[in-house]
C-alpha cells in the first residue's frame, strides 16, 4: 500500500519470503511504468537469461493477471505486437527476447550474464527482480543504458527511474547486499510529503465517490474533479527525483500467509536464517567461523549457459536440463565426479586440468531414492556427452562389503554402465578411491583452503557454476568449522556436521552433505601428494 502510494522515481524494496514481491508490487507497478510512459523502451533485468525466462517473466505474468491484464489482450511475449496495439518509438524486426504491450512498450528482457546483449540499447526505466544475485559492478554497468528522450518522457516521474526488488541478502552466503545502502539515497522528508499528499487525494477520491453516488449537482462534482486534479499536479512534482527504500518483513503479509505459515518457517528453518529470510534482519556470521574460510565471489562462476543452444533450441526445462547448456563442457574431456553415500546421494560432477577445476552440475537423491536413481539423473542430463567416461571419486565406505559384491561404489559403477534392463548404457566408470584411506578433516581444510586461497601455484583453481550447483554453494557456504583437542592436546580442525541430522527435505540446501562429495573431487591423491610435499 506504501509504495502504491508513493509511487517513487527509485524504489528499492527488501522483503521476507511471501512478501508478494513480484506477483504483487512488481506486477502492479510495471503496469502503471507501461501507462505513464508509452510508447517507451524499458528494461527488465535478471542475473541469468535463463532464470528471467524460467522464473521471473513467468511469475510476474501470474502477477499482471491478477491485475487483469492478460497475454494476448494486454501484452504479448517473443512475437509481434498485435495490430490494435500502439507502436513503440524505437521499432524491431526482432522479438526473441521482447515484451510488447498495449499501450507501446517495447521490454526488453536482459541479464547480467549476456553483457553483449545489453550493448547499443536505450531504456526509460530498469526493473530487476532479486537483486541479491545481481553483482554491484555489473548493475553499475547496466546504469548507461538509462538514456531516454527527455522530450519525449520526461513527463513522467518514473522517467530514468530503478526498481530493484529482493529478499534481504546475506553477504556470508555469497550474496550481494549493495541495496542496502540505497537507503542513504532516500530523502525522508520528501517519502513523508508525498505520503501526506497521496493521502490528501486519496481523501478527495473518496469524496469524489461518494458524490456520485449520492447523486450531487454537476457544480459540486466538477468543483471536487478541480480541486483533485490540483491536488495529483502538487502530487506528481513530489515524485520526481524521489527514492524509496523499505525493508518488510514477512509479517506485513501474515493476513495473506496466516500466522501458521510463520511458525512452520520457524520450525522448519534455523534461527539464524529466520532472522534474515523472514523477520529482515541483517546477517551476521562472522567469516572466522567457516570451515571453507578462504571461499569467496571469485570462486562461483554466473555465465555458465551457452545461450546459442538456448537460443535456437528455446528456453525450455527439457532443454535446460540438458548437457547441451553448458558451456564450459569439453567434450573431449571425460566427466569427473565426487559422490558421498546416505539417505542423501550427493554427486557432484567436474571437469579439470592443470590449471582449474571446474564444478558442472550437482545431482542429489533423497530416500527412498537410491544409488539407481542418481545414476538416471546423471545418464539422464550427460547423454549427449560424446566421451563417455566417469572418473568418480567418493568416500572409502562406498568400497564396504566389496568382497561380497555389495559394496556402493560397485552399485554406481554398475547403474552407470548399463540399464535397468542390463543392456549397456555406452558409458565406462573409473572408481578411483578404491584401497583410499581416511580423509581426515584437517586433512581437507588444508587441502581446500590451500586451493581456494590460490596459494600453491601447483594446484588447480576452484569454479563452480553457481546456477547448475546451488547446494553445493550453500552447502561449502554454511559448513561450520570448530577445534577440538586430542589426548595429547594437539588441537585439530573438523567440519561441524549437526545440518545433517535436519529433517530429510531440508538436507539439499541446510545441510553439509554435497560439501562431502565435493571433498571426495577435491581431495584426490595427485592434489594430496602436493599439499604434503609443500
Amino acid at each position: 500500500m506504501m509504495v502504491s502510494l508513493v509511487k517513487p522515481k527509485n524504489l528499492y524494496f527488501v522483503g521476507g519470503r511471501g512478501t508478494a514481491k513480484t506477483t504483487d508490487i512488481l506486477a502492479k507497478r510495471s503496469i502503471d511504468i507501461f501507462e505513464s510512459m508509452p510508447r517507451s523502451t524499458i528494461a527488465f533485468i535478471s542475473d541469468t537469461y535463463v532464470n528471467a525466462m524460467t522464473n521471473l517473466i513467468p511469475e510476474l505474468q501470474g502477477g499482471w493477471e491478477r491485475q487483469q491484464f492478460y497475454e494476448d489482450v494486454h501484452y504479448v511475449k517473443q512475437k509481434a505486437p498485435l495490430d490494435w496495439f500502439d507502436k513503440p518509438i524505437v521499432r524491431t524486426d526482432e522479438y526473441q527476447h521482447t515484451i510488447h504491450t498495449l499501450y507501446g512498450n517495447r521490454v526488453l528482457i536482459k541479464s547480467l550474464d549476456r553483457p553483449s546483449i545489453n550493448a547499443g540499447i536505450s531504456v526509460v526505466h530498469i526493473i530487476g527482480d532479486e537483486s541479491k544475485h545481481h553483482p554491484e559492478i555489473k548493475i553499475k554497468k547496466t546504469i548507461p543504458i538509462l538514456r531516454g528522450d527527455a522530450s519525449l518522457f520526461g513527463q513522467s516521474h518514473y522517467f530514468m527511474g530503478q526498481t530493484y526488488l529482493t529478499d534481504m541478502p546475506n553477504p556470508f552466503d555469497g550474496e550481494h547486499d549493495w541495496i542496502m545502502k540505497q537507503f542513504d539515497n532516500m530523502n525522508i522528508q520528501q517519502i513523508f510529503t508525498i505520503l501526506k499528499c497521496s493521502l490528501v487525494c486519496n481523501e478527495i477520491e473518496w469524496e469524489l465517490f461518494e458524490a456520485e453516488e449520492n447523486g450531487a449537482s454537476r457544480k459540486v462534482i466538477e468543483n471536487i474533479k478541480i480541486k483533485l486534479n490540483r491536488w495529483y499536479s502538487r502530487l506528481q512534482k513530489l515524485r520526481f527525483n524521489s527514492t524509496f527504500f523499505v525493508v518488510a518483513s514477512s509479517l506485513a503479509n501474515v493476513d495473506i500467509l496466516t500466522f501458521d505459515y510463520i511458525l512452520n518457517q520457524i520450525e522448519s528453518l534455523e534461527f539464524d536464517e529466520v532472522k534474515v529470510s523472514i523477520l529482515s534482519l541483517l546477517p551476521a556470521v562472522s567469516r572466522t567461523e567457516m570451515f571453507y574460510s578462504e571461499l569467496a565471489s571469485k570462486h562461483f562462476y554466473n555465465d555458465g549457459y551457452n545461450y546459442n543452444f538456448f537460443d535456437n533450441n528455446g528456453y525450455t526445462d527439457a532443454n535446460k536440463n540438458s548437457c547441451k547448456a553448458l558451456k564450459y563442457l569439453n567434450p573431449k574431456k571425460p566427466m569427473e565426479g565426487g559422490m558421498d553415500f546416505g539417505n542423501m546421494i550427493s554427486f557432484v560432477c567436474c571437469q579439470s586440468n592443470s590449471e582449474v577445476i571446474r564444478f558442472l552440475k550437482e545431482f542429489y537423491a533423497l530416500s527412498p531414492q537410491w544409488i539407481p536413481d542418481i545414476a538416471r539423473k546423471f545418464l539422464d542430463y550427460f547423454n549427449y556427452h560424446p566421451t563417455k567416461i566417469l572418473n568418480l571419486y567418493y568416500d572409502r565406505s562406498g568400497n564396504a562389503y566389496q568382497k561380497q559384491g555389495k559394496d556402493f561404489a560397485n552399485q554406481v559403477k554398475t547403474a552407470i554402465e548399463r540399464d535397468v534392463n542390463g543392456r549397456p548404457t555406452g558409458w565406462f566408470c573409473n572408481l578411483l578411491s578404491l584401497g583410499q584411506g581416511t580423509l581426515y578433516q584437517g586433512l581437507e581444510y588444508d587441502l581446500c583452503n590451500q586451493m581456494m586461497g590460490e596459494k600453491n601455484p601447483l594446484l588447480p583453481k576452484i569454479e563452480i557454476d553457481k546456477n547448475e550447483c546451488p547446494a553445493l554453494k550453500a552447502s561449502l557456504e554454511l559448513a561450520k568449522s570448530d577445534v577440538k583437542y586430542g589426548k595429547n592436546g594437539t588441537k585439530y580442525i573438523i567440519k561441524v556436521k549437526t545440518s545433517e541430522k535436519k529433517a530429510l527435505h531440508l538436507l539439499p540446501f541446510k545441510s553439509t552433505n554435497m560439501s562431502d562429495a565435493f571433498k571426495y573431487a577435491i581431495c584426490r591423491r595427485e592434489y594430496v601428494q602436493i599439499l604434503r610435499r609443500k
